[in-house]
């Protein structure tokens, strides 16, 4: 007598993840999420054709750079690799507003919102690390407020920054760019939009609507709003080539930090290097514990008052990145 079971197997097609999402996944708002993916996408694949051309080095890293950007295509493929950094970090500060002033991280979805203060924090760093591992003035200095934002750490701090000194600084800074940063961003992003598939879409607050559309149609329309997006930054790119700054220079503070970095350079510039380490923590602290604060998005009074008390932080910011970019560089490292 036969006992064997026949198994029906499943055949899976790409139809098969083609499920209905609701309209409003349409809005340009709800798709900055995909665009961002997109731009970590491009970053990756400028990212390892640079990588073939760079020498990780104290010695050699600077001149690795310039003999990239000497021929035009090199100083293309830099430039568009630092204009789609710049554009990748805006468009994941755009998608957490947009997830702020929706309510989007309340409930079931306050896991999904961890992961992405994950990438956030992952998405500072890498900036970070692309400024200092180019080791001109510009990344020297970003280097040398690392380190002395570190040492004031309390347990952890002394020995990152003990391990981060010397001639292998650059090497292990690489390391920490290419490798590092990768698999933790890996380790977030993949938890972040399995939980986006598994909660769904967040609604739009105060409206219910029944109409849906398919999955790829949202797909497309990141594609296409993508491809205007990343097309526009490849343009500036050729338009407004990257600057490498001569040096490094110890002793001296002659260049500010990318703009991203402006608002902590200006509180730097008025608390000491005490405020790199501070003023992170508190942002981080603030966005952790957002989803217990305003539970319940229903409440009318606790969502104004989060809406506009993030207004008013975003307007802070905004004043400072201003008012740096339009005054001098100041001296704020104790060597």
């Amino acid at each position: 007598m036969d006992n064997s079971k026949t198994l029906e197997e499943k055949n899976w097609s790409v139809k098969d993840f083609n499920y209905p999402v609701p309209v409003h996944a349409k809005n340009f708002g709800y798709s900055v999420g995909g665009f961002t993916v997109v731009g970590f996408l491009l970053l990756i694949v400028t990212g390892v054709i640079m990588a073939l051309f760079f020498s990780p080095s104290v010695d050699n890293a600077r001149q690795s750079v310039l003999n990239l950007i000497s021929s035009p295509w090199g100083m293309w493929l830099r430039s568009f690799h630092r204009w789609l950094a710049e554009t990748v970090t805006f468009l994941i500060i755009l998608h957490i507003s947009r997830i702020i002033f929706t309510g989007s991280y309340a409930g079931r979805r306050k896991w999904n919102w961890m992961f992405g203060i994950g990438l956030l924090i992952i998405t500072f760093a890498f900036f970070f690390s692309g400024t200092a591992i180019k080791w001109d003035q510009e990344g020297y200095e970003a280097y040398q407020h690392s380190l002395e934002s570190l040492e004031l750490v309390p347990l952890i701090g002394e020995p990152i920054a003990d391990f981060l000194t010397g001639g292998l600084a650059v090497i292990r800074l690489f390391a920490t760019h290419v490798l590092i940063l990768p698999i933790l961003l890996f380790v977030c992003l993949v938890p972040h939009l399995a939980l986006m598939k598994l909660n769904g879409l967040s609604p739009i607050p105060g409206k219910t609507s029944a109409k849906t559309i398919m999955f790829f149609d949202h797909i497309n329309k990141i594609i296409g709003f993508s491809a205007a997006i990343f097309g526009l930054v490849a343009f500036l790119a050729a338009q407004f080539p990257v600057a490498l700054n001569p040096g490094p220079y110890s002793g001296v503070e002659i260049t500010k930090p990318p703009w991203i970095f402006y608002p902590i350079y200006q509180l730097e510039d008025w608390f000491g290097i005490i405020a790199l380490v501070i003023f992170p923590i508190i942002v981080v602290a603030g966005l952790i514990l957002l989803p217990f604060i305003d539970k319940n998005v229903e409440n009318i009074k606790t969502r104004r008052i989060v809406v506009w008390s993030y207004l008013l932080l975003i307007t802070i910011m905004i004043l400072f990145i201003i008012n740096v970019a339009v005054l001098p560089p100041v001296k704020h490292l104790g060597g």
